[in-house]
Parts: structure tokens; C-alpha cells; sequence
């Protein structure tokens, strides 16, 4: 499960945390990580970003949703698109429908416009929609290239859930659409050489690494993520 060790943890399905009251710390954490990215993005050349992890179950849709609600919440316009073809995730945050998308969009050819789904958090999603036969064919076709490009030109930013690193290479095509990535460790419960193993795959692919986020880090607090850990690790990384 995301959050462990708590009997107050929000249940996986519902995974938008930073709009839950009591959240103060987690909610600040998730502010340091927004606003680190904003900071080293001042010249705006940072607009596609993907996020992965070493395996599954590390909580990168966590993440990646409950930044997408706080960078809508400074006013930007954001677009999470799902990369995950195999395990497709980004609709339980959000309580949508996996219905209608990127397969209507590849093989129904449905505009983009048609496939994009609104919530009410003002963060735009584009699911999987049917199960798709081949996923890392329709990753690095040029039409989900021409998706993201025109993704582009009409959000902020555009965030991209990936698939772990060492369990499929679809984040190697994915990288090659995005300006920089993620990566979440699962605190207490990655292994050293799964993460060292999925950083040099990362490097071997020249993909432009931001920054590390430590997940599902228990504390005494309120069992969520403590306050330093977005910050500390995405400064680390810039350094």
C-alpha cells in the first residue's frame, strides 16, 4: 500500500491528499516540491515531466497527482497524462473513468481535445482507456509524439506517469519527449541496488534527472512524508 504503518492512511484509490485537512505537513511538503521546481524552471524550459521509480508500488501517482493539484493551485495549467499502458493508475486519484483515451486517440482517432478529462482539482488527465496490445509501439509513435507536443503548446506543464524503470523500457521513449524526470524511492522499502540499477539506466539514457522524492517515509507526526525530504532531495540533485 502507499502509506503504511497508520490506520489514518488514505485509501490507495483516493490518493489526492493535499486537499485533506490536518494534512499541514504533507501539504507543505508537496508545496517545497512545487516550488523547487518553479524556481529552477524560471527560464521556462522545463514543461514535460515524466516520473518513475525503481519498482512498482513506490508511489510515484501519489506524487506525481498531488503535485499536478499543487501546481494548478498557483494558476498554471496542467495536463497528467498517463504513461503506464500496463498498469494504469492516474484515473483513482481523481475518481474518472478509465474509459476514453490514449487508445480512442491512437486507434479510434479521436482529437486530443475529445479524450481530456476536467476535475474538479482544475488538473486535466488523459487515462489509458481500453487496454492497449502493444504499449511501447504507441509510446514511441510519432502521434503520442505529436499528443505531448501539442500538450505543450496549450498547458503549463504535462506531467507523465511512467512505468517503473526495471520493469519495462518505455521510459527510454518517453524520455525522449520530456525536458527532465523524477524519480521516488520508497523509503524503508527500496533496495540500494534497485535504485542504483535504476539510476544508471536513467544516466545510460541521457535523461535529465531533476531530483529524487523519498515516499511513504512513516513518521511520528502524522504518518505521512516528512516536510524536508521533496526539498532536501530535489536541491541535492541541483547542486
Amino acid at each position: 500500500m502507499l502509506f503504511k504503518k497508520n490506520k489514518n492512511f488514505i485509501n490507495r484509490k483516493n490518493v489526492i491528499v493535499v486537499d485533506k485537512e490536518n494534512n499541514d505537513v504533507i501539504t507543505e511538503s508537496f508545496n517545497r516540491l512545487k516550488d523547487n521546481i518553479l524556481f529552477f524552471n524560471a527560464d521556462n524550459k522545463i514543461k514535460v515531466i515524466q516520473i518513475s521509480s525503481s519498482t512498482a508500488c513506490e508511489g510515484k501517482t501519489t506524487v506525481i497527482s498531488n503535485l499536478a493539484v499543487t501546481l494548478a493551485s498557483n494558476g498554471l495549467k496542467v495536463l497528467l497524462v498517463e504513461g503506464d499502458l500496463r498498469s494504469p493508475r492516474v484515473h483513482r486519484p481523481f475518481n474518472l473513468d478509465n474509459e476514453n483515451g490514449i487508445y480512442d486517440y491512437m486507434i479510434q482517432n479521436k482529437k486530443i481535445e475529445e479524450i481530456v478529462k476536467h476535475t474538479s482539482y482544475n488538473v486535466d488527465v488523459i487515462t489509458r482507456g481500453d487496454k492497449i496490445s502493444n504499449p511501447s509501439a504507441v509510446i514511441s509513435s510519432l502521434k503520442f509524439r505529436n499528443l505531448i507536443n501539442t500538450a505543450k503548446e496549450t498547458y503549463d506543464y504535462v506531467l507523465i506517469d511512467c512505468p517503473p524503470v526495471l520493469d519495462i523500457s518505455d521510459y527510454i521513449h518517453i524520455s525522449a519527449l520530456t525536458d527532465g524526470a523524477l524519480f521516488c524511492v520508497a523509503y524503508g522499502q527500496t533496495k540500494k541496488h534497485q535504485v542504483k540499477e535504476a539510476i544508471n539506466l536513467l544516466k545510460q539514457a541521457q535523461i535529465n534527472i531533476l531530483g529524487t522524492v523519498y515516499t511513504m517515509v512513516d513518521t511520528k507526526e502524522n504518518g505521512y512524508y516528512t516536510s524536508g525530504h521533496y526539498s532536501n532531495y530535489y536541491l541535492k540533485n541541483k547542486e
